[in-house]
């Protein structure tokens, strides 16, 4: 069983990387599965990124110290079933 903590969150461009990085500290092995941005810094970008684990209440805990940001979160076992 292998268990991935599945964020995803709307944020503006310009703090983007505020995000990710918030993230990254949580796992330094993330995977940023999609950042959407354009070029004006003011306008919402998406972001989705996976963490090893169950990493709920650390990504909580780093994402509270973002004023304003709301994010969704989904943990799930990505057991690979094709064997």
């Amino acid at each position: 069983m292998t268990v991935r903590t599945y964020v995803s969150t709307t944020v503006r461009n310009d703090r983007v990387d505020e995000v990710l990085h918030a993230l990254e500290d949580v796992d330094p092995d993330a995977i940023v599965a999609a950042v959407n941005r354009s070029d004006a810094p003011d306008v919402p970008a998406g972001v989705s990124v996976s963490l090893t684990g169950d990493a709920r209440e650390a990504v909580k805990k780093q994402l509270d110290a973002i004023p304003g940001l709301q994010w969704e979160i989904d943990v799930r076992d990505t057991e690979d079933r094709r064997a």
